[in-house]
């Protein structure tokens, strides 16, 4: 059953690390905490070492972070160091962060000062994805590549680099067969549903995470598609790692058939060449040149384009877009979003602030419902244009 698999994969997402991380760490494994999708899973993995993607789930208030950054750094980030600072995350042998923000750049500082973990990494990631920047970020890899090497005693090959390649592509083919089955008239999955899982390929082992992935496809295919009375929406943003955000939203008669968050669609790259000559310089390019997200700098045109195709091929009726309240690259991203979205005249948008952790249901609710009667609006109004010709 269907919701057996997703019952299965909630309980694995519902605190910041699980069964699984457990068990590695007792086989005599090391496990590294990463914060952003532009960090390059394959190098953690080819040092040996399960890439574990950091998240304030279980956090139930920021006071320990608070202590030691601003009101208006992201509750995201202040409710991962809250886990930090306390203590939650000494079970990482390392971390490592990237520039993604200015809020991660502190936690950085806080992870080296205040935690007992003991290896920390750090890449300079360039502001914007040109091919004359590229080079700065593959010596940041290479970097960090000899830094992993020294400090847990392991060579990582080119060879190990390959293995780690078809280890993840594996799951990125798995996810993109079950983004697409979201796609379909009647979709087989929920929004809600699809987060988890994708929450769940960032936290697990690979392989770990492959044969859940593989038992719900075959489960999907004999699923009835879901109905989406009022609309089918695509949501798009930052750090959300909260499925129940995105089922409260479901529950208006709406369902996100596609999605540009962070923790979601947006972290799934297409697959990188397994027999490549050269596998750090072909997983930095993967990596650098990705559809961006609103931390690059100049690039909003080439998103803007990258959203329009998503919400055509997903034949999506309308936006969610989410930010977390003081995140600046996102804040910036909303502005332009709503001015070319206004400018263009081409699918409504709805914008929601948020903190990290909470779900305001019933102000949520209001805020979706309306969305929604604009839309069955609009869609009234095209329709009685289409029968009056």
């Amino acid at each position: 059953m269907v919701d057996d698999v997703i019952n299965e994969v909630n309980a694995k997402i519902r605190s910041y690390t699980n069964e699984h991380v457990t068990e590695w760490k007792n086989s005599g494994r090391p496990v590294i905490g990463y914060f952003c999708h532009y960090m390059p899973a394959e190098l953690i993995l080819a040092a040996g070492a399960l890439p574990l993607r950091l998240r304030g789930a279980g956090s139930e208030d920021s006071s320990a972070g608070d202590a030691f950054m601003s009101g208006r750094v992201c509750t995201y980030v202040r409710h991962v160091m809250s886990l930090a600072v306390e203590g939650d995350y000494d079970f990482l042998d390392g971390e490592i962060c990237l520039n993604t923000c200015d809020h991660v750049r502190r936690a950085a500082d806080l992870f080296v000062k205040k935690t007992n973990i003991p290896f920390h990494g750090f890449i300079s990631l360039p502001r914007n994805p040109r091919e004359s920047l590229y080079g700065n970020l593959l010596k940041e890899l290479r970097n960090l590549r000899v830094a992993l090497q020294d400090h847990f005693g392991v060579e990582i090959t080119d060879d190990r680099l390959r293995e780690a390649i078809i280890a993840l592509n594996r799951n990125r083919r798995l996810l993109t067969e079950i983004n697409n089955m979201r796609k379909e008239d009647k979709p087989k999955l929920s929004g809600a549903e699809s987060l988890s899982v994708h929450i769940a390929s960032q936290v697990l082992p690979p392989d770990v995470f492959a044969g859940i992935a593989e038992r719900l496809i075959k489960e999907l295919k004999d699923r009835p598609g879901l109905d989406s009375p009022r609309g089918r929406l695509v949501m798009l943003g930052a750090e959300l790692d909260e499925p129940d955000y995105v089922a409260v939203i479901e529950s208006q008669g709406a369902l996100v058939v596609a999605d540009l968050l962070c923790f979601g669609q947006r972290s799934v790259l297409d697959p990188i060449d397994e027999n490549t000559d050269d596998p750090l310089d072909a997983i930095g390019r993967a990596y650098f040149f990705r559809p961006s997200c609103a931390r690059m700098i100049g690039d909003f045109p080439a998103r803007w384009d990258n959203l329009n195709r998503i919400v055509s091929d997903a034949r999506a009726d309308g936006v969610i877009f989410t930010r977390l309240l003081f995140c600046d690259p996102w804040g910036a991203e909303q502005h332009n979003l709503l001015h070319r979205a206004k400018k263009g005249n081409t699918f409504p948008v709805l914008t929601l602030t948020k903190e990290y952790g909470i779900v305001p249901t019933g102000q949520l609710r209001t805020r979706v419902q309306a969305f929604l009667e604009k839309i069955e609006i609009a869609r009234a109004k095209r329709d009685a244009v289409g029968g009056a010709v």
